[in-house]
């Protein structure tokens, strides 16, 4: 049974960091707010965790899932090697709806398909990366299961309420935008695979000016 709770002050943001970590501790699942919608998280490095958000989620083994990260410096310890460009778009755009593509690290133990890239990125909500500094990174998806829209609204957390999920964390109706931008840095130039909140055309400025030519 999922135990709700309303993280609006801070006593509650206070008992809400702290159940949200032990449950992430113990590989369990945790709905909690990001910028855009409402996500489902765990601990990146639990089988038992990414075992129960895969199945919540109806995904293979074969679906890398996405990290959310502290900080910047986060990201080493997940990834082979940060290219120049990425560290730069990092500290430009980061924390924010950026999500950079990777090359995994190849010596963890953990659940990650080999030979996919590793999908990366330092959220902006502040109860969220308050949580990330406690946990260290979370493979995180949306809140919402197959065939339903993303969860943005407080009234449609019900649908979070079943057994597979111990914690939700209620922080009121997010501001639905157009979700993460996405660029593959795995390659020789940064790729946009996915315009989102960040503007494309500036981001492709701020590439080229770095020194990578579009």
């Amino acid at each position: 049974m999922s135990v709700r709770i309303e993280g609006g002050d801070t006593q509650n943001r206070n008992r809400a960091i702290s159940m949200a970590y032990s449950t992430i501790r113990r590989g369990g699942l945790v709905i909690v707010p990001t910028e855009s919608q409402y996500a489902v998280v765990t601990d990146a490095f639990s089988p038992r965790g990414t075992s129960l958000l895969r199945e919540y989620k109806g995904l293979g083994p074969q679906v890398p899932l996405s990290v959310l990260v502290p900080n910047a410096a986060a990201v080493s310890g997940i990834t082979s090697s940060i290219p120049h460009i990425a560290k730069e778009i990092m500290e430009c755009y980061w924390p924010g709806e950026l999500t950079l593509l990777l090359k995994a690290g190849t010596t963890l133990a953990w659940d990650h398909p080999v030979g996919a890239p590793i999908a990366v990125r330092m959220p902006v909500h502040p109860f969220l990366l308050e949580l990330l500094m406690t946990t260290g990174p979370l493979a995180s998806s949306g809140a919402q299961q197959a065939g339903m829209p993303r969860i943005a609204q407080a009234t449609q957390l019900g649908a979070c309420e079943i057994d597979s999920v111990s914690v939700i964390i209620a922080a009121g109706d997010l501001v639905s935008g157009s979700g993460s931008t996405v660029i593959d840095c795995t390659g020789e130039k940064p790729t946009i695979l996915r315009e989102g909140a960040i503007d494309s055309q500036a981001l492709s400025d701020f590439i080229s000016y770095h020194g990578v030519p579009g």
